[in-house]
């Protein structure tokens, strides 16, 4: 079960201005604005030990790791949605190697066991959940 943690607003901030920076292209610009944001604040933020992101594939405890963090993501962003704090038109950006098509080690397995632990995720809070699958081009 995710973990819904109230926004502070710096991070809301941020959001703002990573979105309006990923909106003009300029997204180069966006990690260091989210570092910064990271060294102001006053939470405390850890990577995992042993999540060796050099392996590729990744072992199932690295992509359990990226799994979790999406789908708490997804679950806070449907909360805040029925809050009416943002809209209701979401898209998720996973940027790892195995699911990026242009790279070699793309496995379309990893899509689908992280699109799974989305809808799992939700139906889990009695969320209505519908996984469609657009056919190849």
């Amino acid at each position: 079960p995710a973990i819904l943690r109230p926004l502070t607003p710096l991070s809301q901030f941020i959001r703002r201005a990573n979105r309006l920076l990923s909106i003009s292209h300029h997204t180069a610009v966006t990690g260091k604005l989210t570092q910064l944001g990271f060294q102001f604040s006053n939470t405390k933020h850890e990577i995992r030990p042993n999540l060796y992101l050099n392996q590729v594939p990744h072992n199932r405890y690295v992509r359990r790791y990226f799994y979790d963090m999406a789908s708490e993501s997804v679950l806070s962003a449907v909360k805040y949605c029925s809050d009416g704090r943002i809209s209701n038109r979401m898209a998720v950006t996973c940027l790892i190697p195995e699911l990026n098509p242009s790279m070699d080690a793309y496995r379309i397995g990893t899509l689908l066991e992280l699109a799974r632990g989305v809808a799992v995720t939700l139906a889990e809070q009695n969320l209505r959940v519908r996984v469609c699958v657009q056919g190849s081009m």
